[in-house]
């Protein structure tokens, strides 16, 4: 089986041979609960904020231009986003809806500059941001941590997107806001509460090629200050889809995957409450999959009848205010999650449990306007048990930031930010973050912003307490770097408008844990690397509105370059290569068209070759896919149905993300929604 000899393993262990044939077993995605340390930190912070929160505002607004009131509750615009000194985006809640139905791993993939790592089709699907490995992107939902504390990975796969209403994207590790930040980059779920007074429900029905099948209801009832919503789904595939084997004994040849079936399901419950300028919420999740895990196909398809149980239950709650001057938010949640491994040979097969339970505060006083103050204070407990550590595995993160930002003319704003963090049992540095945003003159169409910071990413728990190879003593990675961008966005009376992001970055990455193998053939983990990574991107939209016609156009480029800078592997080859499984380059164009109660759109997706091995010997070619989708939605009274049809790889293009595990070739999936609403106007006719 061929295999790169560090990049792999935080996903997949090789645990033993059997009849001459190696057997990966993955690594569990359940890994934690609460340890008990100190907690003084925490404790001062919530103190601190329950005092500041009876405290009377008095000062103006810091950022007027970035704010819209309305009764009860202040919404930040767009603007705050594009503001912010370093590279943060949202994707647009019309391209949301167009990917209901698919996991969160083809939405970014599709839809933004993140690059996806899958194990076929419903395998283990990680996402990369600015060319680092899954391990480096943070994800969370509704501010509680979605990663596996075992092996760091959030495996988009099983991440629907009816999960999130709204979807944000951070590049690099420049926001400290959080308990414990990471060197790539943040992924950001919601799911905001709306309070339009409307009452509405919607039953949705799917099918689609090789066996598969999805159904969802959505519930949702809002007053002026409550708001509740449920949302529940189910699906299910044989995925026994065809793909062509390049390897095939006697040349390529067509063949259809086996043991890839899987299913999934869940539910999601959202209470929102507004209590004059607060906001109090509360979310709950629950998220069952059971998924085959098909083998590599060499020249024929290796399977060990590999099978998947990940069941996970996650609850929040958040309290928010803006009272003038001060604002607030305390975030309570915690998740419990179980994964069941099952292999043809009875020996291999376990059961792993873990939890995370956190608290953070954020405060924010603005001086007067033009100097505001932030504070951000949380604990996060992590707990591991599984038949791959000896014991279970307690880890306790406080962890504490303070910021300032502070407008020197009316149009440039500087921020400074330091976070430092106490870890059970790992000594950590400092942190911070600085950073300039610069509105040009006129009318803020175009904006410059540049950020300098230094991060660190905690090793997980699979790296410091697997048995065999786990190594506690560790140390942290660290990224050290920084970005510049322009912004300009515009909007004419015609109906015209547009954007355009133009950004360059550079980071120097310190101290990579890679799993390495010994002399009696036992990898072990290590900080053996530094890693250079540069690039630009380019971020482009526009949306016309010509008299019954509406036309949104995507497009998302980006260059980087990852490469290992210095190794201390012996005899290691890799030294200028390119990070295994990083594209070099990466672009998707999304066009939509809405004209009365049609609809439709494409997508095209084009990446580089992806290197499979540390030296660059080995590669999977480039690859073009494209998709696109159909829809129609009629209105009656109260009701409206909509019927969609997405047509998926439409060139029938053979590919993998992974060496040896094909995706599909072209795929059909049409779904129908009935909807029935109180509500004043549908847009029937938005792509």
């Amino acid at each position: 089986m061929s295999r790169d000899e560090s990049e792999d393993l935080p996903e997949r262990i090789l645990i033993k041979e059997l009849s001459g044939i190696k057997v990966m077993i993955k690594r569990s995605f359940a890994y934690i609960i609460p340890s008990c340390a100190s907690r003084h930190l925490l404790t001062a912070s919530v103190i601190a904020s329950c005092a500041l929160l009876s405290l009377h505002a008095g000062a103006q607004d810091m950022f007027t231009e970035d704010t819209v009131n309305i009764p009860a509750v202040t919404v930040r615009a767009a603007a705050a986003l594009r503001h912010t000194p370093y590279t943060v985006f949202r994707i647009d809640s019309a391209v949301l809806a167009r990917y209901e139905g698919v996991d969160l791993g083809t939405l970014l993939q599709s839809a933004s500059l993140l690059t996806v790592k899958r194990y076929g089709n419903s395998g283990l699907a990680s996402v990369s941001i600015r060319g680092l490995s899954g391990s480096h992107t943070a994800v969370t939902w509704n501010g509680l941590p979605v990663n596996s504390p075992g092996n760091g990975y959030g495996d988009f796969a099983i991440l629907p997107v009816t999960a999130a209403t709204f979807v944000k994207v951070t590049a690099g590790g420049s926001d400290l806001d959080d308990i414990a930040g990471s060197i790539g980059g943040k992924v950001e779920l919601s799911t905001l509460p709306v309070f339009d007074g409307a009452t509405e429900g919607s039953l949705t029905l799917g099918a689609g090629s090789y066996g598969t099948w999805s159904s969802g209801a959505v519930i949702r009832t809002a007053g002026s200050t409550l708001s509740s919503k449920i949302s529940i789904w189910r699906g299910k595939s044989r995925n026994d889809f065809r793909f062509i084997n390049a390897n095939a004994p006697e040349g390529a040849e067509g063949s259809r995957r086996t043991n890839a079936g899987s299913s999934s399901g869940g539910a999601i419950a959202d209470l929102g409450l507004l209590l004059g300028n607060a906001l109090l919420s509360a979310h709950v999740w629950y998220n069952d999959s059971d998924r085959e895990l098909p083998g590599p196909v060499t020249t024929v398809q290796q399977d060990f009848d590999e099978r998947q149980k990940d069941r996970s239950l996650k609850g929040v709650v958040n309290y928010s205010m803006d009272h003038g001057s001060l604002s607030a938010e305390v975030i309570a949640g915690g998740s419990h999650d179980i994964n069941f491994y099952y292999n043809e040979a009875p020996g291999l097969n376990g059961e792993n449990s873990s939890g995370i339970y956190m608290i953070r505060t954020r405060i924010s006083y603005r001086v007067n306007d033009r100097f505001e103050l932030l504070l951000n204070a949380g604990d996060e407990h992590q707990r591991a048990q599984s038949l791959t550590f000896q014991n279970p595995v307690n880890r306790n993160i406080v962890s504490t930031s303070i910021g300032a930002k502070y407008r020197v003319v009316p149009r440039l704003k500087l921020l400074l930010q330091a976070r430092q963090m106490a870890v059970t049992g790992t000594r950590v540095s400092p942190e911070f973050t600085a950073g300039a945003t610069w509105i040009l003159p006129g009318a803020g169409d175009h904006v410059i912003k540049t950020s300098l910071s230094r991060n660190i990413k905690l090793p997980c728990l699979n790296d410091l307490y697997w048995m065999p190879g786990g190594n506690s003593t560790l140390l942290p990675e660290t990224a050290t770097g920084g970005e510049t961008s322009w912004s300009f966005s515009s909007a004419t009376a015609q109906g015209l408008r547009t954007t355009l992001d133009l950004t360059l970055h550079a980071s120097k990455v310190d101290n990579l844990i890679q799993w390495l193998p010994g002399e009696r053939g036992i990898w072990s983990a290590e900080n053996v690397r530094s890693v250079n990574v540069t690039g630009a991107e380019a971020r482009a939209g526009t949306e016309l509105t010509v008299s019954e016609w509406k036309i949104k156009g995507y497009v998302n480029y980006g260059l980087t370059r990852s490469a290992i800078a210095v190794s201390d592997i012996p005899n290691d080859r890799s030294e200028g290569s390119q990070l295994v499984y990083s594209p070099l380059h990466h672009l998707n164009v999304n066009i939509d068209a809405g004209w009365r109660i049609l609809s439709g759109g494409i997508t095209a997706v084009a990446e580089s070759r992806r290197y499979t091995t540390s030296d660059n010997s080995e590669w999977l070619p480039a690859t073009f896919l494209a998709d696109m989708y159909l829809g129609t939605s009629i209105k009656a009274g109260m009701t409206v149905i909509r019927a969609d049809l997405r047509i998926s790889n439409i060139l029938n293009t053979g590919s993998e993300s992974v060496r040896n595990y094909p995706m599909p070739l072209r795929a059909f999936n049409l779904r129908l929604t009935l909807t029935l609403s109180d509500k004043p106007v549908i847009h029937e006719t938005t792509p």
